[in-house]
């Protein structure tokens, strides 16, 4: 086998900036990032239904070799970033990224739970595969915009399987505020030098919406809420920026 495997991966979540983040540990030394950003590997079906649509099939497929030929052995820290490894539509991600990734630490973004909605509800509208009212696709019960933002649940598969010690949650929100701390505590997690720093940085977060009615905002929120203590509790956290 060709190349070696991660010792890190980015989980998540969906919309919290793991774009930014893949591209602010691939300008470290120490680290080598996948190209392109998600292999989207520890899902799909063999056959796939479509080999040439890696986000909807996955690449379980292809084989542990495949995997790894996407980093470099020279590297110390190798990493790579799929947030649809915690999707709902995946469960067997976990259970397959602990058995082929046993040591890798985990590294899960997370940002106000109802903003993540929103930026996910306005990403498939640009996308053309959502056209509904933003109050009727948010509240939707069988929609995932709610469900992805529901981050200890997401989690849960993971906890079952790794060691809390090996699962850092951080807050988009301290990433793009406090970006020098935040990646110090991101790259001593890693085992990458933390003295030196990444140029990149988090932009600012891009609108929500202007037109959500603070009535669906409230009542999103309170579906969001209980998840949103847990995972306080979880990370030992307090997401003070959050708007719950």
């Amino acid at each position: 086998m060709s190349g070696a495997l991660p010792t890190f991966v980015i989980i998540g979540a969906m919309k919290c900036g793991t774009t930014a983040l893949h591209r602010m540990l691939g300008a470290h030394p120490d680290i080598a990032m996948s190209d392109p950003k998600e292999l989207n590997f520890f899902f799909g079906t063999a056959p796939p239904v479509d080999a040439d649509d890696p986000w909807s099939t996955g690449n379980w497929w292809r084989g542990a070799g495949w995997y790894a030929a996407h980093f470099p052995t020279h590297a110390p820290v190798r990493g790579e970033a799929s947030p649809g490894y915690t999707s709902p539509d995946h469960p067997h991600v976990a259970a397959r990224l602990a058995a082929t990734l046993p040591d890798a630490r985990l590294v899960y973004l997370v940002r106000d739970p109802v903003d993540r909605a929103i930026s996910q509800y306005l990403h498939h509208r640009r996308d053309g595969t959502e056209d509904r009212p933003l109050a009727e696709a948010l509240l939707d019960p069988a929609s995932q915009y709610l469900a992805r933002s529901r981050y200890h649940e997401r989690l849960t598969p993971f906890l079952d399987r790794f060691p809390n010690d090996r699962i850092l949650i951080v807050a988009t929100e301290d990433l793009r505020d406090q970006p020098a701390p935040t990646m110090a505590r991101v790259l001593r997690f890693l085992d990458a030098d933390p003295q030196v720093m990444p140029g990149a940085h988090l932009g600012a977060p891009s609108a929500t919406t202007t037109a959500l009615e603070f009535s669906v905002r409230h009542r999103a929120a309170a579906l969001l809420r209980p998840d949103a203590d847990r995972l306080r509790r979880l990370a030992r956290r307090r997401f003070d920026r959050w708007s719950m």
